[in-house]
């Protein structure tokens, strides 16, 4: 698929078959990751790849991390089993969950700066995805940023949880996107 076309009709896919994805196809969307610009070659990403009975794991963790938060926040019993219950169920709306981090730079800056690296690689993941004809989406939440999580995930301070990609092949039709036209968020500066 041309690169253009890819970027024109790329969208997020919210519903996926829960038909297992070969392991090459997501090595090839991880590879794609990899060359995203990094500044200074830093490469600030990490990826904890969720498969099959691995995706048991982060549902546990991601239960656990409801669970404190409701408890955190004084919610009632009943209204807390709810929300652990959606948060375990999340780990398993796609075959494939790729948790993308992006590790602290040596300063403030380049932190940043690595952030917006691994943004990129995401982009690149999702293009990859699409142009081998899978569905992905990416999704955080508040579950994502809960000290819980990093825990989980072993982060580093500074480091990011960037997203959770849910990849899968695509259950559900093509959609029109809205999007407007460049020239209405652009200001030239021309000499």
């Amino acid at each position: 698929m041309d690169v253009a076309r890819a970027i024109e009709t790329r969208q997020s896919v919210v519903k996926v078959k829960q038909e297992p994805v070969p392991r090459e196809l997501i090595e090839r969307i991880l590879e794609s990751a990899v060359h995203a610009p990094n500044h200074k070659i830093t490469e600030p990403w990490r990826f904890h790849v969720f498969t099959g009975r691995g995706r048991g794991a982060l549902a546990k963790a991601r239960a656990e991390t409801a669970r404190l938060m409701a408890e955190e926040e004084g919610e009632d019993e009943a209204l807390a089993r709810g929300r652990i219950s959606r948060e375990r169920k999340k780990a398993f709306r796609a075959p494939v969950v790729v948790a993308v981090i992006s590790r602290a730079g040596r300063d403030e800056v380049e932190t940043k700066e690595n952030y917006a690296a691994c943004c990129a690689a995401v982009q690149n993941m999702l293009l990859t995805a699409h142009a081998l004809g899978l569905g992905a989406i990416w999704r955080t939440g508040p579950v994502a940023y809960h000290p819980y999580m990093r825990r989980f995930f072993a982060l580093e301070s500074g480091d990011s949880i960037v997203g959770y990609l849910y990849i899968g092949y695509p259950d559900m039709g093509g959609r029109m996107r809205r999007r407007r036209p460049a020239s209405e968020f652009t200001v030239w500066h021309e000499g």
